[in-house]
């Protein structure tokens, strides 16, 4: 082969590589723009949008809570917060926004140097800088917005309670989620930041009815990660506005009457169960724990002996003193142990074996059946009663009544009281019941304890003769509940109420003074004072004790009395006794309540004609503890006394 051949060989082989190679590359090319254009376009689609659209969780309105009328007792009011998202900017540009931001908000020192201490490249979700702000703040906010970069203005809701403290405990507060309470199955919701939930109350119990649904905003966002504009929006579903079974206006005015005291009041209506109030005092402001309570507030709260912090309504626990005398004597008429005309004479005082226990009343009642017994309160006659009968049909009764159990009305905290036994004392003490124990027991002192929910329950139960089971919120459509009969013949239950209507209608009754004087809207019930501490002098003037060693005052009663409607229990602390103290506000909020719901001008209470109201003797009480009940010093719960 020539030279001029042999070359002409190599540069058309040389063509033919390089064009092999060319046609290669070109193939390759046109193979990898198919698959990425055609085979997996949707996926690098999706990629290029996600680098142009930001999705943004747009929190739901939180559904407003609102009592039997419909009438507001919490709502959601306008809050303009200040958000900075880590994900837009840099390192310096933070540094940048925050020296400009310092220019034209007064910021806490704590949350500027929490927000210098911010690794961007580390941070998850945006951060709340400031919440609460006025408009003045908003608009320089908005005129220097080229000057803030990552910064947005956000439009949220602080939850407002018209109430304040009056139904602090009831309805509860919003509180930021902590770690402890996200799980796994949380919506993505929860997470956001400062989102809020119920921490207590109401806004606890119906977090889910009333939190909603999150909504998602589609922002445009540049190659700095700023939105542009926004080209879409799902819409959140706000929660639902869930009715109470609480009265507003009854609330507001119970809450009136025992202002300054450590106390509780509940109206129960006595056909549903309905409650329609629940009040607690003192209380606290739920609007401070919406805006942030300071460290302060916190620390007046907590220190306060009269306990602002507890809903007593639930987790009061008293001994029930004299309002338990009628399950005692119930138990007793059911057992045939006594009858309605078994009398026992009262001379003030009782003997067991050697040991004497006093009657309230220095020189006794005389002779009297269990119509005066309950009428004038007569301790003699329960003791008597209580050693006849024994312990076992009385805690029958008391829980058929309630008492000792949990409602379960959905609030958290409640307590269940202690309806004790002997099995009971000796796991507890590891002691045996004594008779001194059933002594106490007769009259609603020692170990038994009742919650103020309890005993409205019992009351509740004792006019109608079914088991009530009190509740403060029915969902919708939901009909009235069908409750089951107690098994106490009407016979008894008749002779148990006319007692408790002698109680405020007779002369002799120990709330006589303290009646209803309008016969439409007439009331029965039972006094009962419960002893927090040994008291050796009978008739000692409770005024004169620091207020902690003062008797805790009780009073249930239900009206009117031909067809009980309303069923009502009060409980003030220390209050000294249940006739002078907790039968007034008694008989105040169940007239309201029969004022209000026929519809007549709700007037105070007159006062009944001097003439007729008897003088009226002071409280005597006695401790009386017999030698052989040993845990007497043990438990401050372990004390005898009565007051009418």
């Amino acid at each position: 082969m020539s030279k001029e051949n042999e070359k002409q060989f190599i540069f058309t082989r040389r063509s033919l590589i390089f064009g092999g190679l060319q046609v290669a590359a070109f193939s390759a090319l046109a193979g990898r723009l198919y698959y990425l254009q055609f085979i997996n376009a949707e996926k690098y689609t999706a990629l290029s949008e996600n680098n142009r659209i930001k999705l943004q969780l747009v929190a739901p309105a939180r559904g407003n809570i609102l009592d039997r009328k419909g009438v507001p007792l919490a709502l959601s009011n306008t809050n303009y917060r200040l958000f900075i998202d880590y994900s837009t900017i840099t390192q310096q540009t933070l540094k940048t926004t925050l020296e400009n931001l310092k220019k034209l908000l007064v910021l806490p020192e704590k949350k500027i140097k929490a927000l210098e201490s911010v690794r961007v490249s580390t941070a998850a979700m945006p951060d709340m800088i400031k919440d609460h702000l006025t408009w003045d703040e908003v608009s320089l906010i908005e005129l220097h917005m080229m000057d803030l970069a990552g910064v947005t203005v956000d439009i949220g809701q602080i939850r407002y309670y018209p109430l304040l403290d009056e139904a602090a405990h009831l309805l509860g507060y919003l509180g930021a989620v902590t770690e402890d309470e996200l799980s796994e199955d949380d919506p993505p919701l929860m997470r956001l930041p400062d989102f809020k939930i119920g921490k207590n109350g109401v806004e606890k119990m119906l977090e889910e009815r009333l939190r909603g649904t999150a909504g998602i905003r589609q922002l445009e966002v540049n190659v700095h990660g700023m939105p542009v504009r926004e080209i879409g929006k799902t819409e959140s579903k706000p929660g639902e506005n869930v009715r109470l079974t609480i009265d507003k206006e009854l609330q507001h005015y119970a809450s009136g009457l025992v202002k300054g005291e450590s106390a509780s009041v509940l109206v129960m209506e006595i056909e549903t169960g309905n409650l329609l109030t629940m009040v607690s005092l003192p209380a606290f402001d739920p609007n401070v724990f919406s805006t942030g309570i300071s460290s302060d507030y916190w620390k007046e709260l907590s220190s306060d002996k009269k306990s602002p912090l507890l809903n007593k309504a639930i987790t009061g626990q008293y001994p029930p003193g004299s309002t338990f005398k009628m399950v005692v004597g119930l138990a007793a008429m059911e057992a045939k142990t006594i009858t309605p005309s078994t009398s026992v004479f009262c001379p003030g005082y009782f003997y067991l074996g050697e040991h004497k226990f006093n009657c309230w009343k220095e020189g006794g009642h005389g002779t009297v059946r269990f119509h005066e017994a309950i009428e004038q309160s007569c301790d003699t006659f329960f003791y008597t009663t209580a050693q006849k009968l024994g312990t076992e049909k009385i805690i029958e009764m008391a829980h058929r009544f309630g008492l000792g159990e949990l409602n379960d009305i959905g609030l958290t905290g409640e307590k269940s009281g202690n309806i004790p036994t002997p099995e009971w004392k000796m796991k507890r003490f590891k002691q045996k019941w004594s008779g001194g124990d059933t002594i106490n027991y007769a009259i609603g002192q020692g170990f038994v304890l009742a919650t103020p929910l309890q005993l409205v329950t019992m009351i509740g139960r004792m006019a109608s003769g079914v088991k009530v089971s009190p509740r403060i919120f029915v969902p919708e459509g939901e009909e009235k509940p069908e409750f089951a009969n107690l098994g106490i013949s009407q016979q008894l239950l008749e002779l148990n109420i006319e007692a408790m209507a002698a109680v405020t209608n007779s002369q002799h009754g120990t709330a006589y003074g303290k009646r209803i004087t309008d016969p439409r809207f007439n009331m029965g019930g039972k006094t009962g004072t419960s002893q927090v501490r040994k008291i050796l002098q009978r008739g000692q003037n409770q005024d004169l004790l620091p207020w902690e060693y003062r008797h805790h005052a009780l009073f249930v009663g239900f009206a009117p009395i031909d067809k009980p409607k309303y069923a009502c229990c009060v409980a003030i602390e220390h209050g000294g006794g249940g006739g002078s103290a907790a039968a007034p506000v008694a008989r105040d909020v169940l007239l309201r309540i029969q004022q209000m719901e026929a519809g007549v001008d709700p007037t105070p209470q007159k006062p009944a004609p001097a003439s007729h109201q008897p003088a009226q003797q002071p409280e005597q009480t006695e401790e009386n503890i017999p030698e052989n009940n040993d845990t007497a010093d043990e438990d401050p719960q372990q004390t005898q006394t009565e007051s009418r």
